[in-house]
């Protein structure tokens, strides 16, 4: 293990240069988009430098906060998508180190709805079409929790410039997410919300072409029988499910990109 690991806190990581006040190091936050994306880049860029090596265990959460000046919560949302993408390992009780050997993967973004709208320049809207708690197992069954755990479900249309564009069916673990109880979803969609609130490790998707059937058509506008993109995703933080989640979208009026995770620097924008 490297000696400025063994040093506790920001005092030791700075005397090894480690701080944003080391520009010329790849530390320091580059103002493009959100923290937890620069800090992304940030450590991304140490690795690929060279400065943590294949096997080296990180600065903990608490210390890559304070070096950055964030939240812990950006930092654990930063360091969680480069375990994601191949650049981390992170074990439990013996810390987080860098990956090393990783292969190429395609990854598909967890993106709200409410930008990819906005990105076309178009206007977005969304309803609530229904609401209600249960217990896993009364009708519904999740399989990655224990029957009776309590659940919310939720049915949401999705708009761009007035055309019902995404049909969205999720449940909510409430043992992991009491708090949704509680939020009436007057302004803001239940994928913002979750997205901006509820920290998540990993996530799995299910990507299959469909037809709309004659309630689902109703619904979107559709002809009966047309073609549609069905994504099913389930996200979890350390092996604990957060939502499962449906989205049915019109095939003409929808599209989706990923990327293929690599070792260049290029994609990581640096």
């Amino acid at each position: 293990m490297s000696d400025r690991i063994a040093e506790s806190g920001v005092q030791g990581l700075a005397r090894q240069g480690l701080t944003g006040q080391d520009r010329g190091s790849g530390t320091a936050l580059d103002g493009k988009g959100p923290l937890f994306d620069q800090i992304k880049r940030a450590v991304a860029g140490q690795i690929l430098r060279g400065r943590w090596q294949a096997g080296e265990r990180l600065p903990n959460e608490e210390e890559l906060s304070s070096l950055y000046g964030v939240s812990r919560q950006t930092v654990h949302k930063a360091i969680a998508l480069l375990a994601r993408e191949g650049f981390l390992v992170r074990r439990r009780r013996a810390g987080t180190f860098v990956a090393t050997g990783r292969r190429d993967r395609f990854a598909l973004p967890i993106e709200d709805i409410g930008d990819v709208v906005a990105r076309d320049g178009r206007v977005y809207e969304f309803r609530i079409r229904e609401r209600k708690s249960l217990r896993n197992g009364e009708g519904i069954r999740w399989p990655d929790l224990p029957d009776g755990a309590p659940i919310l479900t939720l049915e949401c249309l999705h708009f761009s410039d007035g055309m019902p564009i995404q049909h969205e069916w999720r449940l909510v673990n409430l043992d992991a997410v009491p708090e949704v109880a509680d939020e009436p979803f007057d302004s803001m969609a239940p994928s913002r919300w979750l997205v901006d609130r509820v920290p998540w490790s990993s996530a799995e998707h299910t990507v299959r072409a469909v037809n709309a059937t004659a309630e689902m058509a109703a619904l979107l506008g559709v002809e009966p029988g047309t073609a549609c993109l069905s994504i099913r995703r389930q996200t979890m933080h350390l092996s604990r499910p957060i939502t499962l989640v449906h989205f049915l979208s019109v095939g003409d009026r929808f599209s989706l990109s990923g990327a293929s995770i690599t070792d260049s620097a290029t994609e990581l924008n640096m």
